[in-house]
């Protein structure tokens, strides 16, 4: 049965590929081949230069540092995916209507996903470092051991995973789970990129006091020797045996008493205080409420939000050995404004398409386009504009600016976000997207083409700016060029707006998926 339940899977993933459409089929290879032939290159001989010259007395800090690298990133992502497999997804349910024994649908899904999440990533790097130290200590038996090491690490995630996921679910709905772990994710996506940033040179610090910690690595992955490796062979297979029985005992037990994904209804019946409210004041409390609502709506806008820090990095790192007191005039005022166009582009697209679940409802609604637009390019403003004020204020604090800079660096925050966020509606409201496994995935594949292309062109031009720039202070000529230039800009924008205004008029062309 658990072969009939892997079988299906498998046709099932065919079946997803082919309904995903010639354009995403062709945008995938693509991307994929890209992967293969930069990255992926990259990345496998960084490891495999790394294996062969790091100092014996630092293998044992190395291998730990990529075995807790590994661990963390593949168990959030394993969680992740297991719930929306297995929960969201409702499948489970579909499942044990048939004859199907809750143990062997356990262990056809605990396979898949171990497959899929961890073994694929796993392996891969167990080969390449066992090639690698085999190479280096001309013992071919390294290799083998390599993979055994990574194939019961990829084991004890997976089984992690699932235990996590059956344990919480008796205090946390899986839906909430999944939304912390998204929120999580949101957070990472900018905080990973600055420590590597930051630490990148430290590196060896860390490998030194990993080195440190009672536990090695020799006899079995480096300096092969037979009774030890064969112990630690055994034991690492043992363990990998007795976390596959724990996380069967804890997920048969929940899917043999009819567990799902739910909970208790969190709706409390509040009294209303009588006040009509201005219609566009009513849609603008509409998106507060629909932002905060859970986790997942936050951690999608959350990395945008964060942006700030990245380009305030990159206002002390375009010179060597540049500190955070001593950013200038003409740096504070370049990132802010490159920071500025890239949150509210992203957020002024995300809230528009976001619309598209209740368009019908806006329909209904006694309401012109022009006062639906008008109401969400409000509520963006204010949601983008203040952030990236503050983020840039406390920059400020630490610079070499005065007084008059920061007023300068305000007014341009707020006429850039003025200017952005037209275009950024009008992008989300070209092609919005509404998906019942992904809710937060609101914008198409060209739309997110557009706003990345965008992204990383206003980060290179931000670097070659800053570059010829330097520390010179901004002439009065050149500021209030650069005032005059956003402010028709800002001006300018109003005609997108009435062209999203149009739009919601007219209906959006929505795209319904899964």
């Amino acid at each position: 049965m658990v072969r009939l339940i892997l079988r299906t899977e498998l046709r099932s993933l065919f079946n997803y590929w082919k309904s995903l459409g010639e354009t995403k089929m062709v945008l995938y290879i693509i991307l994929g081949l890209l992967l293969l032939l930069f990255p992926l290159p990259m990345l496998v001989s960084v490891v495999f230069s790394l294996t062969l010259s790091v100092e014996e007395s630092m293998l044992d800090g190395y291998m730990l540092l990529l075995s807790i690298t590994a661990a963390v990133i593949l168990l959030l992502l394993s969680i992740h995916f297991i719930i929306k497999d297995m929960i969201l997804d409702r499948n489970v349910q579909l499942y044990l209507s048939f004859p199907i024994s809750a143990a062997e649908l356990f262990f056809a899904k605990f396979i898949k996903h171990g497959i899929i999440y961890t073994a694929s990533i796993l392996l891969p790097l167990g080969v390449v470092i066992g090639t690698g130290l085999a190479m280096r200590f001309g013992q071919w038996m390294l290799l083998a051991d390599s993979l055994v090491y990574f194939l019961v690490l990829s084991i004890l995630i997976t089984a992690s995973a699932y235990a996590f996921i059956f344990l919480t679910a008796n205090i946390l709905p899986v839906r909430k789970v999944s939304e912390i772990l998204s929120f999580l994710g949101g957070i990472s996506f900018i905080l990973v990129y600055l420590v590597l940033l930051q630490v990148g040179g430290s590196v060896g610090g860390v490998l030194s006091f990993l080195a440190d910690l009672p536990i090695t690595f020799s006899g079995f992955l480096y300096g092969y020797e037979v009774f030890p490796g064969t112990l630690a062979a055994v034991l690492l297979i043992a363990a990998a045996v007795l976390a596959l029985k724990a996380a069967e005992l804890v997920s048969v037990r929940a899917l043999s008493r009819g567990w799902e994904a739910g909970g208790r209804s969190g709706r409390k019946h509040r009294m209303t205080d009588g006040r009509v409210r201005h219609p566009i004041g009513s849609l603008m409390q509409k998106d507060l409420k629909l932002t905060t609502r859970n986790f997942k709506e936050i951690a999608a806008l959350l990395p945008y939000y964060l942006m700030p820090l990245l380009f305030i990095y990159f206002s002390t790192s375009v010179d060597a050995g540049s500190a955070a007191e001593g950013i200038g005039a003409s740096q504070l005022l370049v990132t802010a404004i490159g920071g500025t166009l890239v949150i509210s582009l992203f957020i002024g697209a995300y809230n528009t398409a976001r619309d598209a679940e209740h368009f019908a409802m806006l329909k209904a609604l006694p309401l012109s386009g022009k006062h639906i637009a008008g109401a969400k390019y409000g509520f963006t403003l204010l949601t983008t504009a203040p952030v990236v004020m503050a983020a840039f204020a406390v920059a400020w604090v630490f610079s070499s600016a005065g007084i008059g800079v920061l007023l300068q660096l305000l007014l341009f925050i707020i006429l850039m976000s003025m200017a952005a966020v037209p275009v950024g509606m009008y992008i989300g409201s070209a092609n919005p997207v509404v998906s019942s496994k992904n809710p937060v995935k609101r914008l198409d594949t060209a739309s997110n083409i557009v706003i990345t292309i965008v992204i990383f062109a206003v980060l290179v031009l931000t670097a070659i700016i800053l570059g010829v720039i330097g520390d010179d202070e901004v002439s009065t000529i050149q500021l209030l060029t650069a005032g005059g230039i956003l402010l028709v800009m800002a001006l300018s924008s109003l005609w997108m707006l009435r062209k999203v205004g149009a739009r919601y008029d007219q209906g959006f062309k929505i795209t319904y998926k899964d």
